[in-house]
């Protein structure tokens, strides 16, 4: 067994994520309930509406009893109550991207909300912050999916052909919405999470998924790899923000931390074609590391970094970083 194969499903690893939900609507409620069976430790919830009897329909979770209460606060004490050992928080008001001061552990974002101009700007402010986001729509009978990290798409590639978000805003009260749609976009990309977050191969990095309500099925368009963001200047220590970047370590040691996985030489090549993401290289002295990175760079399209120094300094670096 590969230390690939060995991280695809450790529920002790997942219980350390983070994740931000923004928007706690139908998508949310999918999507939610299977994150945190699956062993998600930690959730932020944000929203700012309550709940109305319209919504009933799509969004499960609630119950006419809780029609005008605030959506987050309502999912957070169902969630509480089915998975007490999780913590959540619920925030009840809208995301504000410009004045949010969030934990440094976050580890994904989820773009449950139903305004277009809300998601260009959660899009654009959280690649910024180089903080992976899902990013999820349901509209009539119709649903999409995508996901903006380092080596996948960017915002301006999901939303470049938007000149002004005013005209094409759709409203749900006037156009409506499957159930059934909803449902299959938020366990979609509850799925999706859990490969990105279990180390798994994550075959939508670089597309958009689009589901048809009328035939049942998903499709997915890849955009052009020369245009995923291949040259993204980025250095180890802003790389180690993203708590779910992997760290390779060239040997055997069984005395790292948990989140570094032990390699050969032989095989980081595959394992990181099956990963396909970003990823840190170390090793003892930092040589071997900094000449397996140069080499592998040429084969990758998103960065492979190396800690060019001893690995005690690096382990330093790791511990400040959770701290």
């Amino acid at each position: 067994m590969t230390p690939f194969e060995r991280m695809t499903w450790d529920q002790d690893y997942l219980k350390d994520k983070h994740l931000l939900l923004i928007g706690c609507g139908g998508l949310a409620h999918a999507a939610l309930p299977y994150l945190l069976s699956s062993g998600i430790g930690n959730v932020t919830l944000f929203d700012g509406d309550a709940v109305e009897a319209s919504n009933l329909n799509r969004q499960h979770l609630f119950i006419p009893k809780d029609v005008g209460k605030n959506k987050a606060l309502v999912l957070k004490e169902y969630c509480s109550f089915h998975f007490p050992k999780v913590t959540i928080i619920s925030v009840e008001r809208m995301f504000k991207p410009q004045v949010e001061k969030l934990a440094s552990t976050i580890d994904l974002v989820f773009d449950f909300t139903d305004r277009l101009a809300t998601k260009l700007e959660l899009a654009g402010h959280f690649e910024k912050l180089r903080i992976p986001l899902f990013y999820a729509a349901a509209q009539m009978n119709a649903g999409s999916s995508a996901f903006i990290h380092l080596n996948s798409i960017t915002s301006a590639m999901l939303f470049g052909h938007v000149q002004d978000a005013s005209i094409l805003e759709r409203d749900c009260t006037v156009d409506g919405v499957w159930p059934t749609v909803v449902a299959s976009v938020g366990i979609h990309v509850a799925h999706q999470a859990l490969q990105f977050l279990t180390l798994n191969p994550c075959p939508f990095a670089g597309a958009i998924d689009y589901f048809d309500g009328n035939t049942g099925l998903w499709s997915r368009f890849h955009f052009n790899p020369k245009e995923i963001n291949t040259k993204v200047s980025i250095n180890v220590q802003e790389l180690l923000q993203d708590h779910s970047t992997p760290i390779f370590f060239l040997g055997e040691d069984d005395s790292l931390p948990s989140e570094i996985i032990s390699v050969t030489a032989s095989e980081l090549k595959e394992v990181i074609e099956k990963i396909n993401r970003p990823c840190i290289l170390l090793c003892e002295t930092g040589s071997r590391a900094k000449a397996a990175a140069e080499q592998l760079s040429k084969y990758f399209n998103f960065p492979v970094l190396s800690w060019n120094q001893n690995l005690d300094s690096f382990l330093l670096l790791l511990h400040e970083s959770n701290v």
